[in-house]
């Protein structure tokens, strides 16, 4: 079906969609894509509306990264390039990279405060077992003293 687009046109999220024969989840994920590298689609009653121009960048967007070796992410930068949408470093960083970064520093910082925790806990552990040794040897010098005893008070009395 063959659509005729006017100037002014404003299409919601699924409108375009249905122009571009994609779900609409996929329109929201190349919108994320373009929103972390700083592309901001227009915005009416709070919810994103979508000109003629922006078709087309999604139009081109589709068709680049149809190609085999194509990620998404760079096919978002090449659009937005060509398109000049935001300004983009000439080498992209990597994402990936800089995900693993940022998911790096918080785990760090919870297996520093795992690793106090089980200080914490074998200190205090070995810190019972030293004073249960104590107690059992306080016990058996005890019992040694009590033998020598009976031992002592029945020698007294067999005489």
């Amino acid at each position: 079906m063959l659509r005729v687009i006017t100037a002014e046109a404003a299409y919601t999220t699924e409108d375009l969609a249905d122009i571009l024969g994609l779900p609409i989840s996929t329109i929201r994920k190349y919108n994320f894509h373009f929103a972390k590298i700083g592309v901001q689609f227009t915005k009416k009653n709070g919810r994103l509306a979508y000109t003629n121009d922006d078709v087309t960048i999604f139009h081109e967007l589709k068709r680049i990264y149809a190609h085999p070796e194509m990620t998404l992410e760079k096919a978002v930068i090449t659009v937005a390039k060509k398109f000049n949408l935001a300004q983009i470093p000439a080498t992209p960083p990597n994402i990936s990279t800089e995900k693993q970064t940022l998911s790096l520093e918080p785990r760090e910082m919870q297996m520093k405060e795992i690793q106090s925790y089980i200080d914490a806990k074998f200190e205090e552990r070995e810190r019972q077992l030293i004073s249960m040794a104590r107690e059992i040897r306080a016990l058996k010098k005890a019992q040694q003293q009590k033998r020598s005893f009976y031992k002592w008070l029945k020698t007294l009395f067999e005489k």
